[in-house]
């Protein structure tokens, strides 16, 4: 069965974030739409073939984990019994 890669309103809102900060670095819509384009399909490839990829991140939130991209950090759940990776924030390393 497939797995679906779902992102919760909390890490829409935080992708809306990251495009306003990468846009007001480079005041280019197209690079912007680029980058967010690369990290979603960065996660949709990795999570659906390898949901368990990240590193357990009970720290963050009791039953996460945790991958990178570049200088972010995902930080999503697996619900193994319906076949969904829920995304539940994103941030900068260096800023939590």
């Amino acid at each position: 069965m497939k797995i679906k890669v779902l992102f919760t309103s909390n890490a829409v809102h935080k992708l809306d974030k990251i495009a306003d900060y990468i846009y007001e670095k480079t005041q280019s819509k197209k690079l912007t739409r680029n980058y967010l384009k690369k990290l979603r399909e960065f996660l949709a490839s990795t999570l659906q073939n390898f949901p368990k990829a990240g590193r357990p991140a009970d720290e963050i939130y009791k039953n996460t984990r945790k991958l990178v991209y570049q200088s972010y950090s995902i930080i999503y759940s697996y619900d193994e019994e319906n076949h969904i990776v829920y995304i539940l924030t994103l941030y900068r390393e260096n800023l939590p």
